[in-house]
């Protein structure tokens, strides 16, 4: 009885986590900070749903978030070091929504000097 009891609950932790039968079931994104500025405040939107990152050390990364769909490229909001820095794509015209899978926006900057930096952006698929 305990046993089975064990089992149920191993079940309903591994179906609410988003991973069925070793794949994921889902679409799971971090961001990967690759400069070296920390960064504050950042709100990822790819898709129809904005998600907030919060604060993610230089040459580190967050937490993986799940999304219902996503793009290979996303509007990004953030501070560096107190300069508010954004990008955002024209549209989702022709663009398929990304398989389930875990992925990585790896966000930087275009130039050291932050008061005309860019954000540069590249997708991994983990």
């Amino acid at each position: 009885m305990k046993i089975r009891i064990a089992l149920n609950l191993l079940f309903l932790i591994l179906s609410s986590c988003g991973i069925q039968d070793g794949r994921p079931n889902g679409v799971f994104i971090r961001v990967q900070n690759n400069s070296d500025v920390n960064f504050t405040g950042v709100i990822v939107q790819s898709g129809n749903v904005e998600k907030a990152f919060g604060s993610i050390l230089a040459r580190s990364k967050s937490d993986y978030k799940e999304f219902e769909y996503a793009f290979k490229y996303a509007a990004v909001w953030l501070q560096a070091e107190g300069q508010g820095l954004s990008m955002a794509p024209n549209d989702y015209t022709g663009e398929m929504p990304l398989k389930n899978g875990y992925y990585t926006y790896k966000i930087g900057l275009s130039s050291a000097n932050l008061t005309d930096a860019n954000l540069v952006f590249e997708l991994v698929r983990d």
